[in-house]
């Protein structure tokens, strides 16, 4: 997990750790791209090619690094998956601010987007889940969005449009735009019990959540994603068995209580939960999340911040972690932002 202020920037690499095969998801905010050119610049020529690039959905914190980054050539994507405008509806024109402004650096390079489907939108079949196979024996499986969640992000991209006074299709003029998403003491019994009431937001619904497996290892890579969406396709993987064993999970929505119910963690056999933010504009993660993490979670599992702040730190009391019976790992010294995560 990179500095992504409060959004995500995740940088995965697996296989020979002296030529390893490597993907990004998202990008963080514009201070996040900074990190990314430095941290790939230092890296040999051959090692700044990475098999593929998910930005998961249009929201700032996590696509404005992007932009800056595909500025630079510093680095080779072999195929990038975007939902574009004209991917919600499949017809052919392109959506506004930071969606807009990815379109036309993807169209204007002429770089590879979305290759895996042939061109069109990143999304889920009518019935069951989509695998591919990357280079280096990496499995990965698509489970969010669905065409339901794509469609419904139409109509907001258009009026977000409106209001920053472009027309869908247009080419943006400028590079910073709106985005859309404009303690006492902690019961951790009764947040925990507390009724669910899910995101609806529909920019975080059409965001692209997957499962990466390598060599008997798998990580749920969750994005924004809507806990129905996740739910549903958990399911279909878990098939008969009571919980689908997972090795991490990066917590949907930087820990939003809208996004991590009860039901979603007790589906999932989990040692390491994954929460990617400074707690900056949304204060995620959210005390009611994390008290369903530690109680619904499971015993002996370990919590990964990558940023230690007064939102986060409230969680490696001795107190809690013995009696919910987990860790807690927060970045090293002055490293806040940064945090590795070894499967």
């Amino acid at each position: 997990m990179l500095p992504a202020r409060e959004g995500d920037c995740l940088w995965v690499r697996y296989g020979d750790s002296r030529a390893p095969k490597q993907i990004l998801i998202d990008g963080g905010r514009h201070a996040t791209a900074k990190e990314l050119l430095t941290r790939f610049k230092s890296l040999p020529a051959r090692q700044r090619v990475f098999e593929l690039l998910i930005v998961t959905h249009i929201d700032r914190d996590h696509i404005e690094g992007i932009l800056k980054l595909l500025e630079d050539n510093t680095v080779k994507f072999k195929d990038i998956w975007f939902n574009a405008y004209h991917h919600l509806r499949d017809v052919e024109r392109f959506g506004a601010f930071q969606g807009e402004l990815l379109s036309t650096a993807l169209l204007k390079q002429n770089l590879p987007w979305n290759l895996k489907f042939r061109g069109k939108a990143v999304c889920l079949p009518s019935k069951g889940l989509k695998r591919f196979k990357l280079d280096g024996e990496m499995t990965l499986t698509l489970l969010s969005p669905d065409r339901d969640k794509l469609s419904k992000l139409e109509p907001v991209w258009r009026k977000e449009c409106e209001r920053a006074g472009l027309t869908p299709g247009s080419k943006p003029s400028r590079t910073e735009t709106p985005g859309i998403e404009s303690f006492g003491a902690i019961n951790v019994e009764t947040l925990a019990e507390s009724e669910f009431k899910s995101d609806a937001a529909e920019p975080n619904g059409s965001s692209i959540a997957v499962l990466l497996e390598f060599q008997q290892k798998r990580a749920l890579l969750a994005a924004d994603a809507h806990p129905n969406r996740l739910i549903a396709s958990i399911k279909v993987l878990a098939k008969n068995s009571k919980r689908f064993k997972l090795d991490a999970f990066k917590i949907a929505h930087h820990g939003s209580e809208g996004n991590v119910s009860r039901e979603l963690l007790e589906l999932l056999d989990c040692r390491r939960y994954l929460i990617s933010t400074n707690g900056a504009y949304f204060k995620h993660p959210r005390t009611t999340a994390m008290a369903r993490i530690v109680k619904f979670g499971g015993k002996n599992s370990t919590i990964y911040f990558n940023y230690r702040n007064n939102l986060t730190r409230v969680w490696d009391s001795k107190t809690f972690k013995e009696r919910y019976g987990y860790e807690v790992v927060f970045p090293e010294g002055r490293k806040n932002g940064s945090l590795s995560v070894a499967l």
